[in-house]
């Protein structure tokens, strides 16, 4: 009797051996398949992220170009203010009608898809410390230079606006030399110089403005496109 009982004890606990083993191995192999997809889930966003990421790389420096040809252009326009080679009020008003209507390109529209994405489904845990706080700058940094820009090209569009209407179109095709000499009759000229200027001068800003802005991001932007190229 007292045999049997150990063989039972012996047979009970590597019975039970067994169903622990089975059960580690189990969980081994469930740990290691949540691994592999997470790490394909990761590859998943952080390919995407790159796509979005490239994409805002060309159009940023693309608007770069262009800001900052026109920051040249307005310089040239200022030397030829303070040269004095604008010396008449005809001067200014065939100034006045070149740059009438001059807008801005100032709109950055950011690829944010797979980064909304990786915050509304709570995956942005699967990016390291690091690039999860990089990549949270470049949103702050991208909504930041929207709202200022935007603020910006508001209040100018408004000045601009102010602007035109106070003086006439010479370039409008029904308006005809009589017709413009009637329309300029009797408005103060004397303000003109300082009304462009003025105007020069706040288009001036806003571009610049706009290029610091845009230039934060794009360096974050492409700080943040090495990490993910390492595929860390």
């Amino acid at each position: 009797m007292e045999n049997k009982t150990r063989k039972y004890f012996k047979y009970a606990i590597g019975e039970i051996v067994l169903v622990v083993i089975g059960i580690l191995i189990a969980l081994q192999i469930n740990t290691w398949n949540e691994q592999l997809k997470k790490s394909k889930l990761k590859n998943e966003y952080v390919a995407s992220l790159v796509n979005d990421l490239t994409k805002d790389t060309i159009q940023l420096n693309s608007r770069l170009s262009l800001n900052k040809q026109m920051i040249k252009d307005l310089a040239l326009i200022k030397d030829d203010i303070t040269n004095g080679n604008i010396k008449t009020i005809e001067g200014f008003i065939t100034l006045f009608t070149s740059i009438k209507g001059g807008g801005v390109r100032l709109i950055n529209t950011y690829n944010t898809n797979s980064f909304n994405l990786l915050i509304s489904s709570g995956n942005i845990d699967l990016l390291n410390k690091q690039l999860r706080e990089d990549i949270m700058e470049l949103n702050r940094l991208q909504k930041f230079q929207k709202e200022i820009t935007t603020s910006n090209r508001d209040y100018f569009f408004n000045f601009m606006e102010r602007i035109s209407m106070k003086y006439p179109d010479l370039n409008n095709p029904f308006n005809t030399e009589i017709i413009n000499k009637l329309l300029w009759k009797g408005i103060n000229l004397d303000e003109l110089p300082r009304d462009i200027t003025s105007y020069l001068g706040q288009r001036e800003y806003t571009i610049v403005r706009y290029i610091e802005l845009t230039q934060n991001v794009l360096s974050q932007t492409e700080k943040v496109l090495k990490q993910l190229k390492v595929r860390d």
